[in-house]
């Protein structure tokens, strides 16, 4: 008996870990396209660029590893970026 509540315990903190480091995963995604558009605002990006800037070209540094595409578009007259995750994901974020 004292086994099988070790593993429950195991497993259980197994399951705690992964989901704090996944929620750790997503808000350095959502952190980093904030910061894309706070910066892309500065830069005074306008609807006249339809396909968007990269994150990348806007903060002048690589995305996070789990983040595979980033760009910082004009969406109905407000700055927005589009992320694209690993594992096809994408989210959007905006201020």
């Amino acid at each position: 008996m004292r086994t099988f509540v070790w593993i429950l315990v195991a497993f259980l903190a197994l399951v705690g870990i992964l989901v704090t480091y996944f929620s750790w995963q997503g808000r350095t995604a959502r952190d980093y396209g904030l910061e894309a558009v706070r910066a892309a605002q500065q830069r005074g990006l306008t609807p006249i660029t339809p396909a968007g800037v990269n994150c990348a070209e806007v903060l002048g540094r690589r995305p996070p590893s789990n983040v595979e595409r980033c760009v910082v578009r004009v969406e109905n007259g407000r700055l927005a970026a589009t992320l694209t995750l690993e594992g096809g994901r994408v989210a959007r974020v905006a201020p």
